[in-house]
């Protein structure tokens, strides 16, 4: 059995389940707003959520460990360092999705967002990309990634960009799939887990905002660009669009993702 819990999500759910279980000890932040009311009695000890404005997630986690008085690390950012063996994992399921090793740049492009649709790029905006970035980097390589959820976004990219970008992810466990995207050169993505994963393994990313704010989740390290357009109604944190327009996300065209891709790849040391 568990001693202790450190519970890092925001639900109620996520303070349940280590009081359902019976953890004697359930730390976590308990917030000031009647919505987070009903979390306080499961939590203990609960600690007062810290309010700084644009502070990235990763700092009140690091005031809740220091809460727990648990050692400091030099630094916050988070890296996954790879073995070996998982390295050549990640060159191995590349071969079996007939993507040989090579010189030649890898693009991933991850079209997904488990959060709900607000967080997705348009499918057919990451298909004019994919075109686009056929068209000036010839030589490239793309790999359309998705999870199990997600794998019908997948396959309309695969088809619309004429099957020539296998689609890989949906039938991998965690640590096939962070192999999988630490063979890569850039990763174009959304608000997700994936992007978390790439920006941990020193994979730059082009990651998309609209309905979240990238002060606060967006990917953690050097090299990494955020598009997001800023607009009144954003951040607004709703898993579909209230206003209907998605223009927060709409509003960024492929052929400037593209531009941002080719600055990137054409300054990364990984290529």
């Amino acid at each position: 059995a568990f001693d202790e819990a450190v519970i890092l999500p925001n639900s109620f759910r996520s303070a349940w389940l280590p009081w359902r279980a019976g953890i004697p000890r359930r730390w976590g932040y308990r917030g000031s707003t009647l919505r987070w009311s009903f979390r306080w009695p499961l939590l203990a000890p609960g600690v007062r959520r810290p309010r700084v404005k644009g502070r990235h997630q990763t700092e009140d986690f690091r005031e809740l460990l220091a809460a727990m008085e648990v050692a400091q690390p030099a630094s916050w950012t988070p890296r996954l360092q790879l073995p070996p063996a998982a390295i050549e994992k990640g060159r191995a399921l590349l071969t079996r999705a007939n993507l040989e090793a090579g010189s030649r740049p890898l693009i991933g492009l991850f079209p997904g967002a488990e959060f709900g649709p607000s967080k997705r790029w348009p499918w057919k905006r990451f298909v004019a990309l994919s075109r686009e970035l056929r068209r000036r980097w010839p030589e490239s390589r793309q790999l359309i990634v998705a999870g199990p959820k997600e794998i019908w976004l997948a396959v309309r990219i695969y088809e619309e960009t004429g099957k020539i970008h296998p689609v890989i992810g949906p039938d991998l466990d965690l640590g096939q799939l962070t192999a999988v995207l630490g063979q890569a050169d850039l990763l174009v993505t959304n608000d997700s887990g994936p992007m978390h994963l790439a920006a941990a393994l020193g994979v730059p990313c082009v990651a998309l905002f609209g309905p979240t704010d990238p002060e606060r989740t967006g990917p953690t390290g050097d090299g990494h660009r955020v598009l997001y357009t800023d607009r009144w109604c954003s951040p607004c944190f709703r898993r579909r669009c209230p206003l209907l327009h998605h223009r927060c996300l709409k509003d960024h065209q492929a052929e400037a993702v593209e531009d941002v891709c080719r600055e990137i790849l054409e300054g990364s040391s990984r290529t």
